[in-house]
């Protein structure tokens, strides 16, 4: 780390000396409907090829932009305007010392096409894309009234987003089949992930990211480790976050309704001195006082901040921070009572029939109940049962264009994350005799630089390093009245790694023709543990390093201009890093710890392939997409109940933990449509089917295959009808056929069938213009507007419940 900040700190000072400036360049231009009336206030962005550089700003009332001080080079420029479809030329110049004009007309119906990062962590247009990549931008979740940016993903093909309850309850997801901690979630490019995390995933961050000051969501359905490492396996999302430009513009929101909720957010962005500071930042606070049933509370304070600066032309410095605080009062986790178990069928999959809600009342309480053909309770209170969450991302990239043919850029990003569970006596079922405490902490700092070299006008090299230190620390205490019994114990563990990436683009026959290659070697290296309150279960064991990963990846793709057509394919393998859960994972019983983690875990890995084809039609208002994808899980960490461990010979003398085994294959058609019939109307649709399985049955018995969470046929569909320049109408459909999910029985975990959800939101709002830049929109939304009954995982969520909101933009 010491010789990192060396090398940042000779490199940023040796560059800001006078003279380090290239000769600028500038372009400018106007911006008009297809009428040719001017569009004020649209958001117009310029970005590096090889995403080193990227300007912000936005038109005049006379529709006028201007980038006045631009490094020469190659770069993608992006045109977005309220209730138009962004426009992104082909390709724009820079030349040095010469000033360029574009003018730019934006259609009225024409399917969204963005410029985007995700597939290749540099520019690219969406006809570019080798991929299969979906964005939902700032507008999409405005007119959806989202406040949870896993909530704005629900439309995506082949992503399954579940929520366990009500808003705060832990929120899961899952692409193309595969596991939650197949995902991976980058904030700005650069993973996100919580280190104490059991499987080292974002998912304990999940329910706590929230809509604060978000530009788009970028979502990448197929492997990505080679650019973006460890849990990349079923696919990626990164969140881009609003990095101001232009002259001062924000937002004031606030909204109430059911479930008891209120919520308040703030927002500004902007730029100053000549466009060379760029800024923005929000703030953001959700309370829900009552929840599903009256007792659910929880509460969300999220903040976000943004600023940089151009020093030169060339040069460029900057930095955000992302942090936020949340609470959530848990209910008992679905269980199937003890009087229900001679209900059950001895083997195969048990189709979930819930308690009713009076019944449910009487668990706990001593009083003797029929469960007639009921086999499970849903989630029963737990009055002492909270939990508090708290994350914090701290990020710096500097970025240098050396020349037109050569740029690096160099970035530190730092998650500090925590989430604090507290029990007592109160509920149901298995409650501690004291109130307890059990914290999950974890500190992850990535350290990346990479080098992006143009050889020739067709090629595109990337060169890459990245050093990445996470950090455990786990203390568990009790109020137990007895000092010698009381609990209060701590494990602490970190581990590190450094891993080497490439890629190498090329753009053939004038860009229609796009392939990419890139490949990854990631090492790893570990401390031994530190256990506090009890003798440590690894001790006296020798660490050896484990063993690295090695990813691969192949894309390509061809677009025919005179059809719209574009074919497309991309094969590669993916890999998921043991968390140090998964490594030094134990349990505290009678004074000492029981070990089920192994530190010689090897990483998961799988094997990718996806074939597919993009038809645009009807003038660009028309695109029709179909995919098959194959995922081969080659090798994953399970945690076994003693079937595969044997503790007479198991170095650390376990009968239960993490081991590797086989995994599973995850195969099927990813089919959507977006339209745009008429100016005034939005389709998007979407139909995907899976065949999930894994290798190794989860279940007692070892008859179910399945994998969990995971439906074979899922649909989805927005309907957006603009009424006028002010009235719009937003309809959401999101169904999916049953689905198995595991619950604990006297005889053992086995899969129960749910049906799946089949969710219908619907949106109304009204748009009052106060001037040019300034407006005033009222909205009312409906959650599961046709009051469907449905289980996530067997937590009851909610019925009907609608808000209203006022937003005040200028």
């Amino acid at each position: 780390m010491r010789q990192f900040i060396a090398l940042f700190a000779l490199v940023f000072f040796g560059c800001i000396m006078p003279g380090a400036a290239q000769d600028s360049g500038g372009i400018g231009g106007l911006i008009t409907d297809p009428s040719g009336a001017a569009i004020p206030n649209a958001v117009v962005t310029l970005f590096a090829r090889d995403n080193s550089l990227r300007f912000t700003t936005r038109t005049n009332r006379r529709g006028e932009y201007q980038f006045a001080s631009v490094a020469p080079g190659e770069y993608l420029m992006e045109v977005e305007a309220r209730h138009f479809a962004p426009a992104a030329a082909e390709s724009v110049r820079v030349r040095r010392g010469a000033a360029s004009t574009l003018d730019i007309q934006v259609k009225l119906a024409r399917v969204r096409t963005k410029v985007v990062v995700t597939s290749s962590s540099t520019a690219r247009t969406v006809e570019e894309v080798s991929k299969a990549l979906d964005t939902i931008d700032a507008e999409q979740i405005e007119r959806r009234a989202d406040f949870s940016l896993a909530e704005a993903l629900r439309g995506v093909p082949g992503l399954r987003v579940q929520q366990q309850r009500g808003p705060g309850s832990l929120t899961t997801i899952q692409i193309r089949g595969l596991r939650s901690q197949d995902t991976a979630v980058l904030l700005n490019g650069v993973r996100l992930r919580h280190a104490a995390d059991l499987q080292g995933s974002a998912t304990p961050l999940m329910q706590d990211l929230m809509d604060v000051n978000t530009e788009r969501i970028e979502i990448l359905r197929g492997s990505g480790s080679s650019l973006y490492g460890s849990n990349a396996m079923g696919g990626v999302v990164n969140i881009v976050t609003d990095r101001g430009g232009g002259p001062p513009h924000g937002q004031l929101l606030a909204e109430g309704g059911g479930l008891g909720l209120l919520r308040g957010r703030a927002r500004v962005g902007g730029g100053a001195l000549d466009q060379r500071l760029s800024y923005s930042g929000g703030i953001a606070h959700l309370n829900v006082r009552d929840g599903i049933d009256g007792s659910d509370t929880f509460r969300n304070s999220s903040g976000h901040a943004f600023v940089g600066y151009h020093f030169t032309p060339s040069l460029s410095l900057g930095g955000h921070v992302l942090a936020a605080d949340g609470f959530v009062q848990l209910n008992d986790n679905p269980f199937v009572p003890f009087d229900a178990t001679g209900n059950l069928p001895l083997s195969g999959a048990i189709r979930a029939t819930p308690l009713a809600t009076e019944e449910q009342g009487k668990l706990g309480a001593g009083e003797a109940f029929d469960v007639g053909r009921a086999n499970f309770a849903s989630d029963p209170n737990d009055p002492d049962f909270r939990s508090s969450t708290s994350y914090f991302v701290g990020a710096v990239n500097l970025s240098q264009r050396i020349s037109e043919w050569a740029s690096y850029r160099l970035s530190y990003q730092g998650v500090i994350s925590g989430q604090n569970f507290q029990d007592g006596p109160g509920g149901v079922r298995f409650e501690p005799p004291f109130n307890n405490s059990s914290s999950f902490d974890g500190r992850i700092d990535t350290v990346q630089a990479r080098t992006d070299l143009t050889l020739g006008r067709h090629n595109l090299f990337s060169l890459g390093y990245e050093f990445e230190r996470e950090r455990y620390d786990s203390p568990t205490r009790d109020e137990n009245p007895n000092p010698e019994q009381r609990v209060d114990v701590r494990l602490e563990i970190e581990q590190r790694s450094h891993g080497v990436f490439f890629q190498d683009q090329l753009r053939l026959r004038d860009s229609r023709l796009q392939i990419s290659l890139s490949g990854r070697v990631q090492g790893f290296g570990l401390t031994e543990p530190q256990f506090s309150g009890g003798p440590s279960p690894y001790a006296g064991i020798a660490f050896e390093d484990p063993k690295s990963a090695y990813t691969g990846d192949g894309a390509v793709s061809y677009f025919f201009a005179g059809s719209g057509t574009k074919l497309r394919a991309h094969v590669g393998n993916a890999y998921r890093a043991p968390s140090l859960f998964e490594r030094f994972g134990s349990s505290f019983f009678l004074g000492s710890f029981s070990p089920f983690g192994d530190p010689t875990l090897r990483p998961e890995r799988t094997i990718a392939f996806d074939a597919g084809v993009d038809q645009w039609l009807a003038r660009d208002r028309l695109k029709v997409s179909a995919t098959y994808f194959y995922t081969g899980l080659q090798e994953i960490i399970f945690f076994d109940v003693g079937s595969g461990i044997d503790f007479t010979t198991d170095p650390f003398g376990r009968f239960i933990g993490y081991r590797n085994t086989g995994g599973g294959l995850a195969r099927g058609v990813e089919v959507s449509v977006d339209a745009g019939p008429t100016p005034q109307l939005d389709l998007t649709a979407s139909y995907t089917y899976t065949n999930s399985d894994q290798r190794t049955s989860p279940v007692a018995g070892g008859d179910f295959f399945k994998t969990f969470g995971i439906s074979d046929h899922m649909f989805t569909l927005t309907a957006a009808q603009r009424i006028g320049r002010r009235l719009s109408l937003v309809f959401d459909l999101f169904a999916v056929s049953e689905y198995a999910a595991p619950l604990f029985t006297a005889g053992g975990t086995r899969a129960f069938l749910f049906d799946g959800p089949v969710k219908a939101d619907l949106v109304v709002s009204y748009r009052v213009p106060v001037s040019a830049s300034k407006s005033l929109r009222l909205y009312g939304k409906v959650e599961n507007v046709f009051d469907r009954t449905y289980f996530e995982d067997g937590f009851r969520t909610p019925g009907a419940w609608g808000i209203v909101g006022l937003a005040f933009g200028f």
